[in-house]
C-alpha cells in the first residue's frame, strides 16, 4: 500500500495578492485527512453542508437575520465574479410575483441585510441595476474552490475538493434556483470521488480506495458499477468475505427499492472474484507491497483498458537486470487475477532460447483446457503430446510443410489461449524468446484482431535484440500495437521505503542515502544489500558492500555444500525444474532435494513457481551461481542434465531433443549432441519452425568434424528460402561448392547444383540458375539418374516458366512427367500439373489447361490433398472467365473460397476473393469487385505474396478507368508494372501496359498510348499470348489511324487480315467493333458487330465489355445481373476499401 504524502501547508486562494483563506493539513490518519481553514481577514462563506458566515475571522453566522437574507448572500456568493441584474435576483426568489412588487422585495431585504449587518457594505456593489461582491475586498466561499479543485485531475486538487465537500449544497433551503446547483454539485462530488477512488486503485493503495468508493455508494446506492468496484477493490485487497458481503448489500437494495435481482454481468464478476481466491495460479515473488512505478502502473492500466475494449497490444518493459520489470509484471499479473482476468506467463531463459515455442507451451499448459474440436485439439498436441495419451483415439497432427498449415495451427492455439476473454499474457525476458513464439505473437495481435488481449512483454537493455525481437516491434509500432516503457532507477525517497521494507525503518533512516548512491536505485541491488548487511553484525555499514555481483557471490558462498551443489545443477538446467528430476541430474534422493530446495526458498535464493517446481528468483543469481563452477564440473553436470532428458521422454524423444542436443554440446560430446540436432531439427520442420530449424542446422555444420553433409546445407539452404532469405541461402550453397565441389562425389555437386539454381530462380537471377541447372542436367542425363533428373527438369521447368519461356518450360514439365515414379511423386504431379495448366492458359490453349486442371483436381482428390484440388478449382475459374463461361466461374471460385476456409489456407481464400473481384469486374458490378479487390490486396501485402497483389493492383486499376477516376487508375497501373518488372513476371508486365495504352488513350494521350501498346505487344509476341497479341494489334491499328499514320480503309484491311488468327469469337466481336469505330456509317459493320457483341453478352451471363460495345453502337440489350456475394467472402470483404497503409506499404517495397 502506498501512504498518502504531500502536505497543503501555505497553498490557498489569492485575492489582490493576500491569502484569504488558507488550508493547512493537521493529520493523517490511514486513509483519512482532515484540513482546517485559517482564521484570516476577509468575507468567508461556507454553503456545503450548512450556511456559515465570517468576517475578518469574526463568525457572522447568527447576525443575518432570516432565511432570505442568507438566501441572497448565497446566491451573491455562487455568483462571484459575475454581476446578476436586480431583476434576475428578484425573479429567482419571487417567481410568482409581478416584476414591480419582486424588485421592491429586494429592496426592502437588501435594506433589512444591511441594517443587521453593516459591516457587509464593504463587501458589496449595490447599483440600481445589480448586486455584486466588490473585487477589490477579501472573499472566499467554499463552494467556489470546492468547484475549483472538483474539475482538475491531479490529486492534491481533488483531495482538497473531497475535504472542501462537507455535504450538499444549502441543506435545509429549498428553492427553485436551488435544486439544479444543488445537484450540478453533488455530481461534482461524485465525480471527485469516482476519479479519487482510479488514483488510489492505480497506486495500489486499495484501503483508501475502498474508504472513496465506500463514500461513493452513499450517493450511488442504486448502481450496480459502484458495488462492482467495491467487489473488486475487496478482492485487490485479499478480502474474498468483503466480495461477498458486498454482492449480498446490493442484491438486498435493489430487491428492496427496485424489485430486481443484480446483473448477471455482477453475477459473473462475483464468480470470477471468488473462485480466483479459492485458487491463485501464482505466488509473487517477492513480498510486501510494490514500491513507486506509478506512471508505469497507469500506463499498464491504460494498455489493459484498450485491450479489454477489442485493442489487442504489446507493452514492452525494458530496463537493466534487476531494475524491477518481471516485479512490477507480476504485481500486474496479481492485480488482474485478483478480479478473476485469466492470465498466463512465460520465462524466456538464454540456456532454452532455441527451443521452439517453449513459452506458448508455459501458456498453454497453465490454462484449462476448453471445449475443443478434435481437429483442433490434434492441432495442438503438435506442442501438447500430452493429449494424445489423454485422447487415446485422436488422431496425431500431420507435418507442417505449407503455410495454411500453419494457419490452422495457430488457429488452435488462439482458439485455446482466447477461449476466454480478456487473458494477460507475461512474456520474461523477451529477448531471449525463439523466433517461432514471436511470430505466433505477431499473429495474435496481427491488425485485424479485435481479441481482448494483452501482452506484457519485460527486456533487458543490456542485452542484445534478436531479429525476430525487432522486426516483432517495429511492426507493432508501425501498427500503433506496442507500448514501450523504460524503468527508471527508483529515487532516493523509494530507496528508503524499500529499505525499511525489507530491514526496518531505523535501517532506512541510517543507510538509506548511503545505499542509494551506491546502488544507484537497482531495486535488486539495494534488496541484495540490505540482505547481506542482515546477515552480517548489523553495524557496519551498508555502503562498504561490494557491488550486486559480488553480493551474490557473498550469499551463495554462506550455503551449505549440498545446497552450493544443488544450485550449481540448477543453474545448469537453465530452467525451472521438479525436485524428482533435479535428484536424478545430482544423485540425490529426491527428499533432501526437496528438503533442501525449501531452504534455499526460505532464503530467498529460489522460490516455488507452481507445479512443484523451484526456479532462482532472479536471473543474477542464476547466472552467478552457473559462473562459480569450474568448467570442467559445468560439462559433466550437462552431460548428465542431457541424459536424464533423453531418460524421461523416450517416449517422445522428438520432444525433449533440442534441449539434450544443447547439453551435449555443452558437455563437448558432439556425437550426442549431432544426433540429437538432427533429431530436433526434423521437429522443427514437421512445425514449420524454420527460425529454429536454421540455428539447428547451423549447429550441425559447426559440430561435424570435416565436410558438412550435403543434405545439411540442402535443408538449411530450403529453410533460409522459406524465411525469404535467398542471399544466405546461397552463400551456403556457394561456399560448399567452393570448398567441398571437387572432392565431393559429382552427384553431391549436382544436387548441390540444383539447389543453387531454384535458389537464384526465386531471386530472379535467371541466367546463373540456367547454368547450373543445366550442368547438373548434363550429369543427370549421362548417369540416367531418375531421382536426379525428376528433380532438375521440374525445377528448369519452374524456371523458364517464370523466364516466360513457355514452350522450354512445357517440354521439362513433360519429360519430368515421363520418368518412372520416384519418391514423392504424386505431390510433385500435383504442382506439375497445375504448372502445365497455367502455361497452357497464359498461352491461351484454353482446352488444354482445362485438362491439366482436371488432371491436378483427380490427383488431389485421390491423394486427399485439399490444398491443390483448391488451387485447381482456382485454375479453372480464370479459365472459364476468359471463354465467357461466366456461371462455371463463379461455381468454381466458391468451391476454391470453401476449401481455402476449411483448410485455414490464408493466402488461397484471399486469392479466391480477388477472382471473385475480377468476375465483378468483368460483369461491370464494379463495388462488389472492388470490395473483393480490397480484401485481397490487403490480406496479399501481408503475406507478401507480390505476384498476387500485382495481379488485383492491374484490376483495380481497370476498374477506376472504367469508374473515370483517371488520376487514380494512373497510380494503380503505373505500381502494377513497376511490381511486375520488380519480381519479373513478364505477364502481369504485359497485362499492365495494356492497361496503361488504354488509359493514354481515354486521356486522349494518342502517342504514348501507342508506345504503352506496341511494348505489351512485343512481351506478348514473346509469350505466344495468342488472345492479347490480337487485342494489342487492334489497338495498335485504330492508334495509327488516329495519329494519321495509315487510311481508315488500310485500317480496315489489317482488321480482316487479323481476322484470319481469331479463333475465338470474343476476338472476333473485337475485330467487328473496330471496323465499325473506323467507319461508324457502313450498315454492313454496324449489323455484323451488333450481332455478334449481343450474342456474346446473352452467352457470357452479362460480360460488360460486349455491353458497353452494343450501348455505343446504339443498342441496349437488357441488363444482366451478376450473382449475389457468397456468404464467406461477403463476411471478409463487404464494404473494403484499398487503405493509405496498404498502398503505402507497397510503396516501400517498391522502393526498396
Amino acid at each position: 500500500m502506498l501512504p498518502l504524502s504531500g502536505r497543503f501547508v501555505n497553498r490557498g486562494l489569492f485575492v489582490q495578492g493576500r491569502i484569504l483563506w488558507e488550508f493547512t493539513e493537521i493529520r493523517i490518519n490511514g486513509p483519512y485527512r482532515k484540513m482546517e481553514v485559517s482564521k484570516v481577514d476577509g468575507c468567508c462563506f461556507q454553503l456545503l453542508g450548512g450556511w456559515k458566515l465570517s468576517i475578518g475571522g469574526e463568525d457572522c453566522t447568527g447576525s443575518v437575520p432570516g432565511g432570505r437574507a442568507r438566501l441572497l448572500l448565497a446566491y451573491l456568493a455562487l455568483a462571484y465574479g459575475e454581476h446578476p441584474g436586480r431583476r434576475q435576483i428578484a425573479f429567482a426568489f419571487w417567481p410568482d410575483s409581478s416584476e414591480k412588487q419582486a424588485l421592491s422585495n429586494l429592496r426592502k431585504l437588501l435594506h433589512d441585510l444591511r441594517a443587521t449587518l453593516p459591516r457587509i457594505d464593504r463587501y458589496l456593489v449595490v447599483t440600481q441595476t445589480s448586486i455584486h461582491w466588490n473585487p477589490d475586498a477579501g472573499f472566499h466561499c467554499d463552494a467556489g474552490a470546492f468547484m475549483r479543485s472538483a474539475q482538475g485531475d491531479a490529486l492534491e486538487e481533488l483531495l482538497r475538493a473531497e475535504t472542501l465537500y462537507r455535504g450538499e449544497l444549502l441543506p435545509g433551503f429549498y428553492e427553485d434556483w436551488l435544486e439544479p446547483k444543488r445537484e450540478s454539485f453533488a455530481q461534482a462530488y461524485v465525480n471527485v470521488l469516482e476519479k479519487l477512488t482510479s488514483i488510489m486503485e492505480n497506486r495500489r493503495d486499495y484501503k483508501t480506495a475502498l474508504h472513496y468508493a465506500g463514500k461513493l455508494l452513499i450517493h450511488q446506492r442504486t448502481r450496480e458499477e459502484t458495488y462492482r468496484t467495491l467487489m473488486r477493490l475487496h478482492a485487490l485487497n485479499l478480502d474474498t468475505a468483503s466480495v461477498t458481503k458486498t454482492y449480498r448489500q446490493l442484491a438486498r437494495t435493489l430487491q428492496d427499492e427496485l424489485g430486481i435481482g443484480p446483473s448477471g454481468e455482477t453475477t459473473e464478476l462475483l464468480m470470477a472474484l471468488t473462485e480466483n481466491a479459492r485458487a491463485p495460479s501464482f505466488t509473487p515473488s517477492a513480498p510486501g507491497p510494490l514500491i513507486g512505478r506509478i506512471a508505469e502502473w497507469d500506463a499498464l492500466s491504460e494498455a489493459w483498458r484498450q485491450a479489454a475494449d477489442g485493442r489487442p497490444s504489446l507493452l514492452a518493459l525494458q530496463g537493466e537486470a534487476g531494475i524491477g520489470k518481471t516485479r512490477l509484471a507480476e504485481e500486474f499479473r496479481g492485480w488482474a487475477e485478483r478480479q478473476g482476468i485469466r492470465t498466463a506467463m512465460a520465462v524466456c531463459l538464454p540456456s532454452v532460447k532455441s527451443l521452439s515455442y517453449s513459452p506458448v507451451k508455459a501458456w498453454l499448459r497453465s490454462l484449462p483446457m476448453p471445449q475443443l474440436s478434435r481437429a483442433r485439439l490434434s492441432e495442438l498436441a503438435r506442442l501438447l503430446p500430452e493429449l494424445l495419451d489423454r485422447y487415446p483415439d485422436l488422431a496425431g497432427p500431420n507435418p507442417i510443410r505449407e503455410n495454411w498449415q500453419l494457419n490452422v495451427w495457430y488457429e488452435a492455439i488462439e482458439r485455446m489461449l482466447l477461449d476466454r476473454q480478456p487473458l494477460l499474457l507475461l512474456l520474461d525476458n523477451l529477448q531471449w524468446s525463439d523466433g517461432e513464439t514471436l511470430q505466433l505473437l505477431a499473429y495474435l495481435l496481427r491488425s485485424d484482431s479485435n481479441a481482448k488481449l494483452l501482452v506484457i512483454a519485460t527486456m533487458r537493455t543490456e542485452e542484445s535484440m534478436g531479429e525476430a525481437a525487432a522486426q516483432l516491434l517495429n511492426a507493432l509500432r508501425i501498427e500503433r500495437k506496442l507500448t514501450e516503457w523504460t524503468l527508471a532507477p527508483l529515487s532516493e525517497e523509494e530507496t528508503k521505503r524499500l529499505i525499511a521494507q525489507s530491514a526496518s525503518d531505523a535501517a532506512a533512516e541510517r543507510l538509506g542515502s548511503d545505499v542509494y548512491v551506491q546502488t544507484g536505485g537497482n531495486p535488486l541491488f539495494i534488496v541484495e544489500t540490505m540482505r547481506d548487511w542482515q546477515s552480517g553484525t548489523g553495524s557496519r555499514k551498508a555502503g562498504l558492500s561490494p557491488v550486486a555481483k559480488s553480493i551474490v557471490e557473498h550469499r551463495l558462498g554462506k550455503l551449505t555444500p549440498v545446497q552450493r551443489r544443488l544450485a550449481a545443477v540448477m543453474a545448469a538446467v537453465g530452467k525451472p525444474a521438479k525436485p524428482a528430476f533435479l535428484a536424478a541430474v545430482a544423485d540425490m534422493e529426491e527428499e533432501t532435494v526437496a528438503e533442501q530446495s525449501n531452504r534455499l526458498a526460505s532464503l530467498k535464493i529460489l522460490r516455488e513457481v507452481g507445479g512443484g517446481s523451484y526456479d532462482f528468483t532472479h536471473d543474477l543469481i542464476r547466472e552467478t551461481a552457473y559462473r562459480m563452477q569450474r568448467a570442467g564440473v559445468r560439462r559433466k553436470c550437462h552431460g548428465q542434465i542431457a541424459r536424464c532428458l533423453t531418460d524421461s521422454h523416450r517416449r517422445l524423444p522428438e520432444s525433449a531433443a533440442a534441449e539434450a542436443a544443447l547439453h551435449y554440446e555443452l558437455a563437448e560430446m558432439d556425437e550426442e549432441a549431432i544426433l540429437h540436432y538432427e533429431t530436433a531439427a526434423l521437429a522443427a520442420e514437421k512445425l514449420f519452425a524454420n527460425e529454429t530449424r536454421i540455428q539447428y542446422y547451423r549447429k550441425l555444420m559447426s559440430l561435424q568434424p570435416q565436410e558438412p553433409l550435403l543434405p545439411v546445407v540442402i535443408k538449411l539452404g530450403e529453410a533460409l528460402l522459406t524465411v525469404g532469405d535467398g542471399e544466405e541461402a546461397e552463400r551456403t550453397y556457394r561456399n560448399w561448392l567452393e570448398r567441398y565441389g571437387y572432392t565431393a562425389a559429382i552427384r553431391e555437386r549436382s544436387l548441390c547444383d540444383v539447389a543453387l539454381g531454384h535458389c537464384l530462380r526465386v531471386q530472379g537471377r535467371y541466367g546463373e540458375a540456367r547454368f547450373h541447372l543445366e550442368r547438373a542436367l548434363d550429369y543427370f542425363s549421362l548417369t540416367e539418374d531418375q531421382a536426379g533428373l525428376s528433380l532438375v527438369y521440374g525445377t528448369l521447368g519452374y524456371l523458364h516458366y517464370f523466364m516466360g519461356q513457355y514452350e522450354q518450360a512445357r517440354n521439362y514439365l513433360l519429360a519430368r512427367l515421363r520418368l518412372p515414379e520416384v519418391d514423392n511423386r504424386t505431390r510433385d504431379d500435383c504442382r506439375f500439373y497445375h504448372c502445365l495448366g497455367f502455361l497452357s492458359y497464359d498461352q491461351c490453349e484454353y482446352e488444354e489447361a482445362l485438362g491439366w486442371f482436371k488432371k491436378q483436381i483427380r490427383l488431389a482428390t485421390d491423394i486427399r490433398d485439399r490444398q491443390h484440388v483448391g488451387d485447381a478449382m482456382g485454375g479453372l475459374a480464370l479459365v472459364y472467365l476468359e471463354i465467357d463461361e461466366m456461371d462455371q466461374a463463379f461455381g468454381r471460385i466458391v468451391e476454391k473460397i470453401e476449401i481455402s476456409r476449411a483448410i485455414g489456407t490464408r493466402a488461397g481464400f484471399a486469392t479466391a476473393v480477388g477472382m471473385l473481384g475480377k468476375y465483378y469486374q468483368m460483369l461491370g458490378s464494379y463495388v462488389q469487385a472492388q470490395s473483393c479487390i480490397a480484401f485481397c490486396l490487403e490480406e496479399s501485402v501481408r503475406l507478401k505474396d507480390w505476384h498476387i497483389v500485382t495481379v488485383v493492383l492491374g484490376i483495380e486499376g481497370s476498374i477506376l478507368l472504367e469508374q473515370r477516376r483517371y488520376e487514380e487508375a494512373a497510380a494503380m497501373i503505373d505500381r502494377a508494372i513497376r511490381l511486375a518488372r520488380k519480381i519479373m513476371i513478364p505477364f502481369s508486365e504485359c497485362d499492365g501496359l495494356a492497361l496503361k495504352s488504354l488509359l493514354m488513350h481515354r486521356r486522349a494521350q494518342i502517342g504514348s498510348a501507342l508506345e504503352a501498346a506496341e511494348e505489351a505487344l512485343r512481351i506478348a509476341d514473346r509469350l505466344s499470348r495468342k488472345d492479347m497479341q490480337i487485342s494489342l494489334r487492334v489497338r495498335r491499328i485504330l492508334l495509327e489511324s488516329e495519329l494519321g499514320r495509315i487510311t481508315p480503309d488500310e485500317a480496315i484491311d489489317s482488321l480482316e487480315r487479323l481476322m484470319e488468327s481469331a479463333s475465338l469469337p470474343q476476338r472476333e466481336a473485337e475485330i467487328r467493333f473496330a471496323q465499325w469505330k473506323l467507319k461508324p456509317e457502313s450498315p454492313d459493320f454496324r449489323t455484323a458487330s451488333v450481332r455478334l457483341n449481343e450474342e456474346l453478352y446473352r452467352k457470357s451471363g452479362g460480360k460488360v465489355d460486349y455491353l458497353v460495345r452494343c450501348r455505343e453502337m446504339g443498342e441496349a440489350p437488357a441488363a444482366i445481373a451478376a450473382r449475389p456475394m457468397p456468404r464467406f467472402a461477403a463476411e471478409a470483404a463487404l464494404n473494403r476499401t484499398v487503405s493509405r497503409r496498404v498502398l503505402e506499404e507497397i510503396d516501400r517495397y517498391l522502393n526498396e
